[in-house]
C-alpha cells in the first residue's frame, strides 16, 4: 500500500506543479513541457530517494522505486495523451458543453450550428502542430519539420509492426 501512496504522491506533486505553471503562464510547447514536468518530478524523486533513503516520502528500496516509476510513467503518459484532447476543444465537446450550460432549457439546432460555424478542427490541429514544431507552414501549404519527420517514421514503423496498412 505504501508503494501506491508514494506513486500517487509523486504524481500529485507533478500535477500540482503543472497546474501552477499553467496558471502563471501557458507554455508555447505544452506537450513537451508536460513531459518535462512529469518526468522531471519523477527524476527528482528518484534522486531524493537514492540520496535520502528511509524518509516517509522516499522509496524504501530499489524495487519500490522501480514500481513507483512504472506507475508514474503509465499515469503521466495517459494524462499527457488525454491532455492533447482537452487542449483544443473538440466539436463534440463544444456541443456538449453548450447544451449543459443551457441549464435544462436546451439549445436549438441553429444555436448549435452557430457555435461550430467558424470552428475548424483541422485548422486548430494544424496550428497546434506548427506550434509544437512538427510541421512548418509556407505559401504552398504545410511541410514536415525534422521533429515531425522523426515522429512520422516512428509511427509508420509502429503501424507496420502491427500489420496495419500504410496511410492514415
Amino acid at each position: 500500500m505504501t508503494t501506491a501512496f508514494l506513486a500517487v504522491g509523486v504524481l500529485a506533486v507533478a500535477f500540482v506543479l503543472h497546474l501552477v505553471w499553467w496558471r502563471i503562464a501557458l507554455p508555447r510547447r505544452q506537450t513537451a513541457m508536460l513531459l518535462a514536468v512529469f518526468f522531471g518530478v519523477l527524476g527528482a524523486w528518484l534522486a531524493v530517494s537514492h540520496f535520502l533513503p528511509g524518509r516517509w516520502f522516499t522509496a524504501a528500496d530499489r524495487w519500490q522505486a522501480i514500481h513507483v516509476a512504472i506507475v508514474h510513467t503509465a499515469c503521466a503518459l495517459a494524462y499527457i495523451v488525454a491532455y492533447s484532447a482537452l487542449e483544443h476543444r473538440s466539436p463534440s465537446m463544444t456541443l456538449l458543453v453548450a447544451v449543459a450550460d443551457s441549464r435544462g432549457k436546451g439549445c436549438t439546432t441553429e444555436e448549435l450550428r452557430g457555435l461550430l460555424a467558424g470552428a475548424s478542427p483541422v485548422e486548430v490541429r494544424l496550428a497546434a502542430m506548427v506550434n509544437e514544431g512538427m510541421i512548418t507552414a509556407d505559401g504552398d501549404g504545410y511541410r514536415l519539420a525534422p521533429k515531425g519527420r522523426a515522429w512520422a517514421a516512428v509511427l509508420s514503423a509502429w503501424r507496420q509492426l502491427l500489420g496495419m496498412p500504410r496511410g492514415g
